[in-house]
């Protein structure tokens, strides 16, 4: 806003006022008459920005977004000059975040943050991003290893700690700590307290909580699903059996979750009972609700399934569901042993051998049945040489 903009302004909201004048006789404006006017004006220009950003989030148009608003120094610098540009440095970085440019959303958050310390959204938003850069690079969209990685996992874990202390009743900073736990961190006892603290939390709720936090719904779903998953990595099969049954009947009618994967996790928590007929029934619908996509995973355990029910013929079949071509190297591990069930060494020999050569990191675990074949035909020297590649 212009001087002359602010002394109309002034004049238009106070019309009777008395006017400061210069030594040449020319009107100015008082420090007491600035100030309001122009924090007035400022906060009107806040409120159109709050209202176009909040048109093109709810179009999902971030790159439209930043246009408008970032850099914020640049695009708003009025804003920042009178201290009002904290909530607009929040939605620029969800925008930034949801365009996978997590270290400037970091930053701007850390903005935030350093101003309301004790604000919930900022310090869970700044967690958000921190713990989904990591999601990202485990799925090579972002580069982030070694030190940086560890700081990043230190900063999430920080930030959703302060959410959970400033809302202690929440559901998703829970689920989503476990599973930075869990998923990212590989450690499942650490993230079981904070996944039974979500289901608890969303539990505990009466049906009119419930009804005004929908929203934290499908982090419960997901957090008993993971629960189970967590439980049953540590040996609690019956537990993980409870908590998952319970999973796929809350949400049967929402389906956060696909049939696919609440299936094949059934399968997998029935196979580990000795429950092999259930959790082959669970297998073959879990495949049949996925038919037009790769579903290797299920074909590859529902072989082990058929296995250990003694029928090696059913598990070729089940095995020859994957292209050849496509088998990945864990597959590969699963028809030879069914080809030895089959008593066709010779064949097991051959399909480890190709997934040797296929899988460096792993071919440890070729090679240890490479020397169990080799030991179960009496080749000895053969199988010694092959557990010595082994352990090398």
């Amino acid at each position: 806003m212009t001087a002359t903009e602010l002394k109309n302004a002034i004049h238009a909201v106070t019309p009777g006022a008395e006017r400061n004048q210069d030594p040449a006789g020319d009107e100015f404006l008082s420090l007491e008459d600035l100030v309001p006017v122009k924090r007035d004006a400022l906060q009107r220009e806040l409120r159109r920005t709050l209202a176009e950003i909040g048109e093109l989030t709810r179009e999902n148009r971030w790159e439209d977004l930043l246009a408008l608003v970032y850099p914020i120094e640049k695009k708003i610098p009025e804003l920042v000059e009178g201290g009002l540009d904290t909530e607009v440095r929040a939605k620029a970085a969800f925008a930034l975040g949801h365009l996978n440019r997590f270290d400037e959303a970091i930053r701007e958050l850390s903005t935030c943050v350093r101003r309301e310390p004790a604000d919930f959204w900022f310090h869970s938003s700044l967690a958000y991003n921190a713990y989904n850069s990591l999601y990202a690079a485990s799925n090579r969209e972002v580069f982030l290893r070694g030190k940086p990685r560890a700081e990043r996992i230190l900063l999430a874990h920080r930030h959703f700690q302060k959410a959970r202390e400033l809302r202690p009743d929440g559901v998703t900073n829970f689920y989503r700590e476990g599973m930075l736990f869990k998923q990212i961190e590989k450690k499942a006892e650490k993230a079981i307290p904070l996944l039974e603290k979500a289901v608890q939390n969303w539990e505990s709720l009466d049906a009119q909580q419930k009804t005004a936090r929908v929203r934290e719904r499908k982090n419960y779903i997901k957090a008993l699903y993971q629960l189970s998953s967590a439980l049953l990595e540590k040996g609690s099969a019956p537990r993980a059996l409870q908590l998952l049954k319970r999973c796929i009947s809350r949400d049967e009618r929402s389906a956060y979750l696909s049939l696919v994967y609440k299936y094949f996790a059934l399968g997998k928590v029935y196979f580990h009972l000795n429950s092999f007929q259930q959790a082959k029934d669970a297998l073959v619908f879990a495949a049949e609700c996925e038919a037009n996509r790769p579903v290797d995973f299920i074909y590859e355990l529902l072989a082990r399934t058929c296995l250990a029910m003694g029928d090696p013929g059913e598990a070729m079949k089940a095995i020859e569901r994957t292209p050849e071509k496509k088998r990945r190297p864990y597959y590969r591990w699963t028809e030879a042993d069914t080809l030895c069930a089959l008593r066709d060494f010779s064949g097991a020999c051959r399909v480890l051998r190709r997934a040797m050569e296929r899988d460096r990191r792993s071919r440890h675990k070729a090679l240890i049945r490479l020397a169990r074949i080799e030991y179960l035909l009496k080749n000895f020297q053969q199988s010694m040489d092959y557990a010595a590649d082994a352990d090398r």
